[in-house]
């Protein structure tokens, strides 16, 4: 209750927007080699990866994650992680407390998240648990190995996540790669500079991510495909609005039902079918829930993280997402074009826009800011 009452009462907690973040040199040289980043598609292959880095962890675990339910993924999570620490890795485990909210079906019946437990990671040694009343939003998700690797993006730790539901997950190798992310995140520090891969970061120095996302989709020229579970953040549907007007192919893939925000995309599809050029964007709805958060521009800059394109997610909500800028034929980035591509042919085509009454147009705005 503590969370919920700095969610709703402390929205702007973070740092401005720069003007700026993707610098020149970003859009004008791609990177050739990309073997440092692998895409996992859909929660067996990245929970396999994140198990088998914990299973191989020699020194040290760090583990960020918005919403960890007391259910088999989460059992599996917790048991991996006590073994390491009783090989003698030191574990540590950031909790949101507000994706505790999401957890209260379980701790109803008598099974809060392993995070405040004893028989979960409360308590064990070499497991250090930190579940910070008064922190900022932290909507992030991420797992950093030994100074060596880092999986970060959409899934959080529960069986919908790791079984059921359509997900994006990066792995991203090297200890210099490694190194920058972790201070980047964790310590503040700048990015380095001219780099073909850019960390965008919401925190409370500064919230990078929204002005990112408008700078790949203000630079495409040929396409544009976003495939999110929520949308409904104004600048980027202008954005990709002006990107149809101007002939840019555009195409939104959106959960058929997500989980929430329902309405608040139903009136952002209807927004970005009305257009006074003609030219609207392809609106596609996926026939499973898709909690993804990537976007694709001209087949070959990417953005993929955990930011969901809405207000509270692009403004007052920590994040991450990865911007990637490289050749067509870097195997990430081929098989992420592949993987949209396929999900653009099983989705249904929106061919004329929703009817919404008072009762679902004001769902549609309380679902817009509360999440």
């Amino acid at each position: 209750m503590v969370a919920l009452f700095f969610f709703v009462f402390n929205p702007m907690g973070l740092g401005p927007e720069p003007a700026t973040v993707l610098p020149p040199e970003f859009f004008a040289n791609p990177a050739k080699d990309l073997s440092e980043l692998e895409l996992l598609v859909d929660g067996k292959k990245a929970f396999n990866e994140i198990l088998a880095a914990i299973d191989a962890a020699e020194s040290s675990i760090y583990v960020q994650t918005y919403i960890w339910k007391d259910d088999n993924t989460g059992q599996a999570v917790v048991a991996k992680l006590k073994a390491a620490a009783d090989r003698g890795v030191r574990v540590v485990v950031s909790k949101d407390m507000l994706g505790t909210f999401f957890e209260l079906g379980d701790m109803i019946t008598g099974k809060p998240s392993p995070v405040f437990t004893k028989a979960g990671l409360k308590g064990h040694n070499n497991i250090h648990v930190d579940t910070d009343l008064f922190a900022d939003t932290d909507h992030s998700k991420y797992y950093i190995f030994d100074e060596r690797s880092v999986i970060f993006g959409g899934m959080n730790i529960a069986d919908e996540y790791h079984k059921q539901w359509h997900d994006y997950m990066v792995l991203l190798r090297g200890k210099s790669w490694t190194e920058a992310f972790t201070n980047k995140v964790l310590k503040h520090s700048p990015w380095p500079p001219s780099s073909a891969l850019v960390l965008a970061v919401n925190n409370s120095k500064e919230t990078e991510i929204r002005t990112a996302t408008l700078e790949i989709i203000e630079n495409a020229t040929k396409s544009v495909v976003i495939e999110h579970a929520y949308f409904s953040d104004d600048k980027v549907i202008e954005a990709v609005k002006r990107a149809a007007a101007r002939g840019v192919k555009v195409e939104v893939i959106l959960p058929k039902i997500p989980d929430t925000h329902l309405y608040a995309n139903m009136a952002t599809i209807n927004r970005l079918l009305d257009s006074e050029s003609g030219k609207a964007p392809r609106v596609l709805l996926y026939p499973h829930m898709s909690h993804a958060k990537v976007i694709m521009t001209d087949g070959r800059i990417v953005a993929l993280g955990s930011a969901n394109l809405t207000p509270r997610s692009m403004l007052t909500s920590k994040e991450i997402t990865l911007f990637v800028h490289g050749v067509s034929t870097s195997p990430f980035i081929r098989e992420l074009r592949e993987q949209l591509e396929a999900d653009i042919a099983v989705s249904e085509e929106v061919v004329k826009p929703f009817k919404l009454g008072l009762p679902a147009k004001v769902k549609a705005v309380v679902g817009k800011y509360v999440w």
